[in-house]
């Protein structure tokens, strides 16, 4: 795949979180706050040491309809996720936080998260076990995303960076297999 195909997906990979996110919504005060200030991080780009960056231009069509699909998608992901509470360790959360809370800003979380993902892929809930492997793991880590925001929201932006790092990554091309996020 070409860097502007990783750069692509990779903004579409922060618009579905996002809305994945909103999607919830959180009565935490804080953490709505934090979803707004990185909604606008995301959206609007910044140069601060966070690194989620986008070029700012939004005036095509094109990129309505991708906000439109991204927007979807991230209700549908919200929707697929609502039974994984049932069965899941919540250790696993705390584990992830302080990973987060220990390990410097600069370094990258995404073996942390791949770690725990694997364990919990492992655990064979009964609402993973019959979904593909992917889907199992994409679900796995929006679910670990959204609690451990609910946790430590001020977290959000290394953990939400370290997720789409982590789709970008691992996931990328099973999504592309399916024909994109929208075929999921």
């Amino acid at each position: 795949m070409s860097l502007e195909e990783d750069s692509h997906f990779e903004k579409q990979t922060q618009c579905i979180l996002l809305t994945f996110l909103k999607e919830k919504t959180f009565v935490n005060r804080i953490l709505a706050e934090e979803i707004s200030n990185l909604e606008k991080k995301v959206t609007e780009g910044s140069d601060d040491d966070d690194g989620i960056q986008t070029d700012g231009h939004c005036a095509s069509l094109s990129f309505f309809r991708s906000e439109v699909l991204c927007r979807e998608i991230g209700v549908r992901l919200a929707r697929m996720g609502d039974g994984l509470d049932q069965g899941i360790n919540h250790d696993v959360v705390q584990g992830f936080i302080q990973a987060h809370e220990i390990n410097q800003p600069q370094e990258d979380g995404t073996l942390t998260l791949s770690t725990i993902i694997d364990g919990l892929t492992d655990q064979r809930t009964p609402v993973i076990q019959d979904l593909p492997q992917e889907k199992s793991v994409l679900l796995l880590t929006l679910w670990l995303l959204e609690k451990t925001v609910l946790e430590r929201p001020c977290l959000l932006p290394r953990i939400f960076r370290t997720t789409v790092q982590y789709i970008t990554t691992k996931l990328q091309n099973y999504i592309h297999q399916l024909g994109g996020w929208e075929n999921l």
